[in-house]
């Protein structure tokens, strides 16, 4: 019985890691990007005039499933806030730079020209260099 408890508490200390927790928050940010761009072009135009305002997008399911992923998103990285400074918090954050095209190209079918993905490597090797830096000097 000990071994459960013992096993569920790593768990929870795990989770609750605040570069675990920014690292959910970057999935969860990805899924809304993904969900929200699904719901736009899922829905029906309303009226030509307030077509341009999106408001249709609110009749899908994609959409409220972007929006929820939003709001958890929004309660993980207030916790990385308050564990880890702006300055480095908000350079690993941009691995999410990385995500939403990959998974817009993965799983929308767009596509990304051979410039982007340069632009998107270089994303990746600042946010690994930041990585580094942390590990390097053990900031928290």
């Amino acid at each position: 019985m000990v071994g459960k408890a013992g096993g569920r508490t790593a768990l929870v200390r795990w989770f609750f890691n605040p570069y675990v927790q920014l690292a959910f928050d970057a999935i969860l940010v990805t899924t809304a990007e993904l969900m929200l761009k699904m719901g736009a072009t899922a829905s029906t135009p309303l009226t030509a005039s307030i077509s341009w305002l999106g408001v249709s997008a609110l009749a899908s399911k994609w959409t409220w499933i972007g929006i929820v992923a939003y709001l958890v998103s929004l309660a993980c990285w207030l916790y990385v806030l308050r564990h880890i400074p702006v300055s480095i918090a908000f350079g690993l954050i941009s691995v999410a730079q990385v995500l939403v095209p990959l998974g817009a190209w993965l799983f929308l079918g767009e596509s990304i020209s051979p410039r982007r993905w340069i632009g998107i490597a270089s994303v990746l090797c600042g946010t690994v260099l930041i990585a580094r830096t942390i590990v390097r000097r053990g900031d928290q």
